[in-house]
């Protein structure tokens, strides 16, 4: 797979999966701008650990929920670089309740991150990413898109709206020779993912796997640089499941 200069936005860039797509981007050639939200600590601590590549990583901070700072995100884009090659909608967050007692506001901020942010990062790169011979857009969502968890109801439904959303955008931009993907990672071994999680449960969720293990942070990267590249140049619309075989 060959990124060398290309120009790459990974939204939520600074953790977890994110932060590892970001590496491989990196160690592939591309020049990469990570976005983040809030959190300035991450952002420092990521730029120290991949400080090797200083002169190919950018650091953009915006709440991808909120569509003022994602248009003044995407004009710094424009202003700098003149263009976009790739987009890796991958900011997310999760809020743990029983539907009962779910409040609406926590509700109504899981929604806006992981569903509407991808919706916004997406609007306003098509701008950028049109102007190309070929462009790509990879969304990530989860498997609980199609497996439903008690006390996740608004993560859930967030998650199915991005691979619907996918295939949706897919559609619209292929005229723009805009390719648009989604992975759905399965249980991975990140501080968001498995915070709160016991050893025994861990390890009773890995047997449960066929594949006896947990996903790591280089299965979910791997699957997302391979729908990046020209080497699925003939693949849009369609979600991978990188899950271990966990299908139900």
């Amino acid at each position: 797979m060959n990124f060398q200069d290309k120009i790459i936005l990974v939204t939520g860039g600074t953790s977890g999966i994110d932060k590892e797509i970001v590496r491989q981007l990196l160690m592939q050639g591309a020049v990469v701008i990570s976005n983040y939200g809030q959190n300035e600590e991450l952002m420092k601590q990521t730029k120290t650990e991949l400080s090797e590549y200083k002169d190919k990583l950018v650091f953009m901070k915006a709440d991808v929920s909120n569509e003022e700072e994602v248009i003044k995100m995407f004009d710094q884009i424009k202003l700098r670089f003149h263009k976009l090659d790739c987009l890796v909608n991958n900011a997310g967050t999760n809020i743990d309740s029983y539907i009962e007692n779910f409040n609406l506001e926590d509700w109504n901020k899981v929604i806006n991150v992981n569903l509407t942010g991808k919706f916004l990062c997406t609007k306003y790169a098509i701008p950028l990413l049109k102007s190309n011979e070929s462009s790509s857009i990879v969304n990530i969502a989860s498997r609980l898109a199609t497996k439903p968890c008690a006390e996740a109801s608004a993560y859930c439904v967030a998650e199915a709206g991005i691979v619907q959303f996918t295939k949706c955008s897919a559609i619209e931009l292929v005229n723009y020779k805009i390719r648009v993907n989604c992975v759905s990672p399965g249980l991975t071994i990140t501080p968001m993912s498995l915070k709160g999680w016991t050893k025994e449960e861990m390890e009773e969720t890995k047997q449960k796997n066929p594949m006896k293990r947990l996903g790591q942070t280089t299965d979910m990267a791997n699957a997302v640089l391979f729908l990046l590249s020209d080497e699925a140049s003939y693949i849009t619309g369609e979600n991978i499941n990188v899950s271990g075989g966990a299908l139900l």
